[in-house]
């Protein structure tokens, strides 16, 4: 049986991913959750305290998914990445497809954010450069191309969602998605990486079982 706190998280987190946060009020995750407002602030004193709980789950999952792939990042490690972390933003639409303006709204939630964009970037930079040292990736044709790419790789990662939202009404599905990642990879394939890459794509399911 769920506690009175994490029926609060599951039913708030539900109405910003169908809503938006902006237009959620505590009476609708009240109302949600089977819970008077009362008893809602009792937990969590206003929407802020709630997206503060809700932002610490999505970071310590985020945590621990990037930590999966410190070791090794072979390209199949990578696109499993890819996978995990498509999967991951799909439970908490609502940051992604709003970042700046819960950014904004809520400086606290934004610094933490930020920080962890930087250690984001710093271990996708790492990934390059393994892959760099065994000969799946050029080495870097210009100074800070690496940095540049891992940059580009965390902006791929972390507004696809948004930018297909203001481009169509459609959803973007994971293949696409991992493909606007992929394709900042391919300028940078080695002739071995070029082979790798397309051993990967004919055999996709083997990356996930």
């Amino acid at each position: 049986m769920s506690t009175t706190k994490e029926k609060i998280i599951s039913s708030a987190l539900k109405l910003f991913n169908q809503n938006g946060l902006v237009n959620v009020r505590l009476q609708h995750i009240a109302d949600e959750a089977f819970v008077s407002v009362g008893n809602l602030a009792y937990h969590y004193s206003n929407k802020e305290a709630i997206l503060n709980r809700i932002y610490a789950d999505l970071t310590k999952r985020q945590n621990e998914l990037m930590a999966e792939y410190r070791i090794v990042p072979l390209f199949e490690n990578i696109d499993r990445l890819f996978h995990d972390t498509y999967l991951l933003q799909q439970g908490f639409i609502f940051f992604y497809l709003d970042t700046l303006e819960i950014l904004r709204a809520y400086p606290q939630v934004g610094e933490t954010h930020r920080q962890r964009i930087k250690a984001q970037i710093f271990q996708l930079k790492t990934i390059l450069d393994f892959n760099v040292s065994r000969g799946a990736l050029i080495k870097e044709p210009l100074e800070n191309s690496y940095e540049n790419l891992a940059s580009q790789i965390w902006m791929s990662m972390d507004f696809s969602l948004n930018q297909q939202a203001v481009r169509t009404q459609e959803e973007l599905d994971e293949a696409a998605y991992k493909s606007h990642i992929w394709n900042l990879f391919v300028p940078y394939f080695t002739e071995m990486g070029k082979q790798e890459y397309k051993q990967m794509l004919q055999n996709p399911y083997d990356v996930y079982f």
